[in-house]
């Protein structure tokens, strides 16, 4: 999924035009954030808030153990939501 399709997936479910174009730019704000993390990060957020993988599906996926999986996914939650800060 790009920042397109979560964009257009998103804005579905909202009611007006004006709340369509609010919700897809939140979505590429987000997806613009999230390009900016390390590789590692960016690929256990992707897997644990996209594909909906639990913690213990993304370790055996990435090949790291759990408590390091939940690492990178704190560290990049704390990212996104310190780039998003100011845009909100």
């Amino acid at each position: 999924m790009d920042a397109t399709e979560a964009g257009s997936w998103l804005a579905s479910d909202a009611s007006s035009p004006e709340e369509q174009t609010v919700a897809r730019d939140q979505v590429r704000l987000v997806w613009d954030a999230v390009k900016r993390l390390s590789e590692r990060q960016r690929t256990v957020f992707m897997l644990r808030h996209v594909e909906q993988m639990e913690i213990t599906e993304i370790a055996e996926a990435v090949g790291l153990s759990e408590g390091t999986v939940k690492a990178h996914l704190s560290r990049a939650v704390m990212r996104v939501r310190a780039e998003l800060g100011g845009k909100r």
